[in-house]
C-alpha cells in the first residue's frame, strides 16, 4: 500500500505531465479554430522568449551561472522558463549541474548516448524517479525566496499561459 507521500508524489507526478503534454498538445486545436497571422506571429514571440529563458535563463544563468544580472531578471528569466513546462529553474538546475558533473557516465540522469534523444531532452523531466530537487547542488539559488516559490509553484506559469 503507498504511503500518503507517495500518493501526493503520484498525483503531483500526473498533473505535472498533464501540463506538460496540455501545452505542447494544445497546439493541435489549430486545426479546430484555424490560424491567423496574429496566432502565429504569438506563437512565434512565445517560442523565442521561452526559448531564450530555458537555454538562457534556466541553463546559462541558473545552471551555470554563466553571468549576472539583476534581481529582477533573474525572477524574470525563472518566471518564463516555467512556463514552458519545465518544473521550476532551482529543480532544473539542480539537475542539469548533476548531469555536468557525470556526463555520459551511469549516474548521468539523461545520457542521450545511453538512454536516446528523447529521454535525454523530455523524457527525464516527465521522469518520476527525479522529482526530488538536488538542495545541496543549488545553495545558492536557496537563498532567493521568489525562487523558492516559484519552484515550488512551478505549475502557476504555464496554467497562467494556458488561460490567457
Amino acid at each position: 500500500m503507498q504511503s500518503v507521500a507517495e500518493r501526493r508524489m503520484s498525483l503531483s507526478s500526473i498533473l505535472k505531465r498533464w501540463v506538460f503534454w496540455s501545452v505542447h498538445l494544445g497546439c493541435l486545436l489549430v486545426f479546430v479554430v484555424g490560424v491567423s497571422w496574429t496566432a502565429v506571429a504569438v506563437c512565434a514571440a512565445l517560442y523565442f522568449i521561452r526559448m531564450f529563458a530555458i537555454t538562457g535563463g534556466y541553463h546559462r544563468y541558473f545552471s551555470h551561472r554563466s553571468y549576472s544580472t539583476s534581481r529582477w531578471f533573474q525572477f524574470v528569466l525563472a518566471f518564463i522558463g516555467a512556463s514552458s513546462a519545465q518544473k521550476g529553474p532551482i529543480w532544473w538546475a539542480s539537475h542539469h549541474r548533476h548531469h555536468h558533473r557525470h556526463s555520459d557516465t551511469e549516474e548521468d540522469i539523461h545520457p542521450p548516448l545511453l538512454q536516446g534523444l528523447w529521454y535525454a531532452h523530455v523524457g527525464w523531466v516527465l521522469s518520476a524517479q527525479y522529482i526530488e530537487t538536488r538542495y545541496e547542488l543549488v545553495k545558492d539559488l536557496m537563498k532567493f525566496p521568489e525562487l523558492r516559490f516559484l519552484d515550488r509553484h512551478h505549475l502557476i506559469p504555464p496554467l497562467l499561459l494556458i488561460i490567457t
